[in-house]
């Protein structure tokens, strides 16, 4: 019997290797037959690639897509999203310098698109599509807001930030760095539109906030902590509001809805430049997503109000206001850009770019003291800094000739807010030296940090690039004075003014040679033998440029 069952197997080893190939092959075909049908049966799709979605958003809106993520597995069974909690400031400056960062990004406003396009980031749409939406509103303490009428009357922003209204702390988060700050300067101005002198009415008011200025993160109102200290009320969301008050227990905030125009936080969802191919119909496929009406409602659980403003759900305490609410685009560039730059005047803030002479001729001393004239400039550019406020920006370049292989400029600290570097800065000014031998290789060295300027140009600041130098050009093999002029008027932009401001330290310096160049960006030309005089130029050189009505820029 044995034998017997053996027999065909017998049979089979006998045939030809074509046979036998054949018949694995149909074994092949059948199992795949099977895997397909029960894939099939199962709803579930061969996929020909897997794409991993990378999406930065705003750390508000963050949680939110991540429950959307796993609420919609099975949506894009080929996709795996991996949602990026990143802040705007960062992700615009990293598209700006065209790092690869995400291939969808969602900000908290309109606002990021444009200062990433500001940046250089050209390839960033200006426009997104809103997934969600939330008013600007003024967050009041409960105290201050039953002193204005609350609760039988709604707390108004005309009584907390109009031109005749009696002064009080409202904190407004860094225009520079918060949407939200934005809108509460827009609305400062619209307050002010009716009065005989409009933008002396808004300065007013401007100088009046000018004390509560929150720095970025100091802005953020924390879940159940309150209002930073000093403060009777802050520039915030409404979605920041709900969730303050949820924890929060007695300390519960009133919202102050704007009864003027205000610009909201439209929550723009953009594909990057980045993504291609499959990447790209992923980025595109997610945006359908998160237009459902399942993800409306996951947002909505999170505290935001639809694209249209139909709001989540709201306590009936009085304290918001549940009524749906257009939202309020984000007006044009122009009108933005005029806004901060009145901020930055009342604000002393600025974004300055300094360039420091460190030629052979700085090794000179200056006359009646042991100070040299480079450590006169360095001592000068640190009692500069020192009149700057935290939230100001400043980085420190050195040059010559020759200083980095053929380069005439080297950057010693990169451009950053003060309140994070002021110890750095001091470090690396204590390091710079005289190159001895050096000269002065003013053209190329002026012109490297007027593009990079004005590549990061930021509204809300005065910027600047301060050059400190004690000479004129000796660099022979520079781009040569007239095509350096010609580049610089290129460079100019009337909507984003950016002045080269000169520092001359001595008798060597050629003030007409620095007067033609700073003449091309209304720029200044200041000159001292002394070095206790730069510091009284470095805070004239800012009250200048920061000029308001009705004061007027000498």
């Amino acid at each position: 019997m044995l034998r017997d069952g053996l027999a065909p197997v017998r049979a089979l080893t006998r045939r030809s290797p074509v046979v036998l190939l054949s018949a694995a092959l149909a074994l092949l075909l059948a199992g795949w037959a099977a895997v397909a049908y029960v894939r099939a049966d199962r709803g579930v799709p061969e996929c020909v690639e897997r794409v991993r979605l990378r999406v930065a958003a705003a750390p508000v809106i963050a949680p939110a897509l991540d429950r959307v993520v796993r609420a919609s597995v099975g949506r894009q069974p080929c996709v795996s999203v991996d949602v990026q909690a990143r802040e705007s400031p960062d992700v615009s400056g990293d598209l700006a310098n065209a790092v690869d960062v995400a291939d969808a990004w969602l900000p908290e406003s309109t606002f990021w698109l444009r200062r990433a396009r500001a940046g250089g980031a050209f390839e960033v749409p200006d426009e997104g599509t809103s997934v969600a939406s939330t008013p600007v509103v003024l967050a009041v303490t409960e105290p201050t807001a039953r002193r204005l009428g609350w609760p039988a009357a709604p707390v108004t922003w005309a009584s907390l930030l109009g031109p005749k209204t009696r002064p009080a702390p409202v904190g407004v988060p860094d225009p520079a760095a918060d949407p939200a700050g934005v809108a509460a300067l827009l609305g400062v101005r619209a307050l002010a539109a009716g009065e005989r002198e409009p933008a002396a009415a808004t300065a007013a008011v401007l100088r009046r906030l000018a004390g509560g200025t929150l720095a970025a993160g100091e802005g953020t109102l924390v879940p159940g902590r309150g209002l930073p200290d000093g403060t009777d009320a802050v520039a915030v969301s409404e979605q920041a509001v709900l969730d303050h008050n949820a924890l929060a227990g007695s300390n519960r905030l009133v919202a102050a809805y704007p009864e003027i125009d205000v610009p909201s936080l439209d929550l723009p969802y953009v594909v990057l430049p980045s993504a291609r191919g499959h990447v790209r119909e992923a980025a595109a496929g997610f945006l359908a997503n998160l237009l459902t009406v399942e993800s409306r409602d996951a947002l909505l659980g999170f505290g935001f109000r639809t694209a249209a403003g139909f709001p989540p759900a709201i306590p009936a305490d009085g304290r918001l206001r549940a009524e749906e609410r257009r939202p309020v685009p984000l007006p044009a560039e122009e009108t933005v850009t005029e806004v901060l730059t009145a901020w930055s005047g009342v604000q002393r803030s600025a974004r300055i770019l300094t360039v420091i002479d460190v030629s052979g001729s700085m090794a000179a001393l200056v006359p009646g003291t042991d100070q040299t004239r480079l450590a006169a400039t360095v001592k000068a550019a640190k009692e500069g800094s020192d009149l700057l406020l935290d939230n100001s920006e400043l980085g420190i370049w050195v040059f010559s000739t020759k200083v980095e292989g053929d380069r005439d400029y080297r950057e010693i600290l990169p451009v950053a807010p003060l309140r994070g570097q002021r110890t750095r800065l001091a470090e690396r000014l204590a390091d710079v030296q005289v190159k001895p031998g050096g000269g002065t290789g003013l053209y190329d060295a002026t012109l490297a940090a007027y593009r990079n300027a004005r590549q990061h140009w930021t509204p809300g600041r005065i910027n600047l690039v301060l050059v400190m130098t004690d000479g004129r050009n000796e660099d022979g093999d520079s781009i040569g004075r007239s095509k350096f002029l010609a580049e610089l008027t290129q460079l100019q932009d009337p909507r984003r003014p950016l002045p080269i401001v000169f520092i001359g330290l001595g008798r060597d310096i050629d003030p007409e040679e620095l007067n033609a160049i700073a003449q091309v960006t209304e720029g200044q030309v200041f000159r001292t033998e002394q070095p206790s005089g730069i510091r009284q130029i470095f805070f004239s050189a800012l009250a200048d440029l920061s000029c308001l009505p009705p004061e007027c820029r000498r």
